[in-house]
């Protein structure tokens, strides 16, 4: 257990000399500073406004709920008009063979005339 303490220990110094490294670089820096301003200004707003955010959660949940719904019913859609076509492909083949042979039979019996 205590390798693994060590181990968590060296890659948490290891990141953070990383990053405090990467913050010589003026342009990430000035990255650094802004996405953080972002980040905690939207922080404050969910803070300030946690039922707003509640609801839009909800919201967007509802909105994927109501899309898979969507999806599934077009997918049980499909399969029933392939098991549909399944059924009536025989026939209809079966049809176009005797229809065919109809003006097959058709056709010769006029050469003669």
């Amino acid at each position: 257990m205590e390798k693994r303490n060590k181990m968590l220990e060296g890659m948490l110094i290891g990141a953070l000399v990383g990053a405090a490294i990467s913050l010589l670089d003026k342009e990430t820096r000035t990255n650094f500073i802004h996405n953080g301003k972002q980040v905690g200004g939207k922080l404050k707003y969910v803070v300030q406004h946690p039922q707003e955010i509640a609801d839009s959660v909800r919201q967007q949940i509802e909105s994927v709920k109501t899309a898979v719904d969507d999806v599934t019913e077009d997918l049980e859609y499909l399969r029933t008009k392939v098991n549909q076509l399944k059924e009536t492909t025989p026939q209809v083949l079966e049809i176009v063979k005797d229809t065919k042979e109809v003006i097959s039979k058709h056709l010769d019996s006029n050469k003669g005339k």
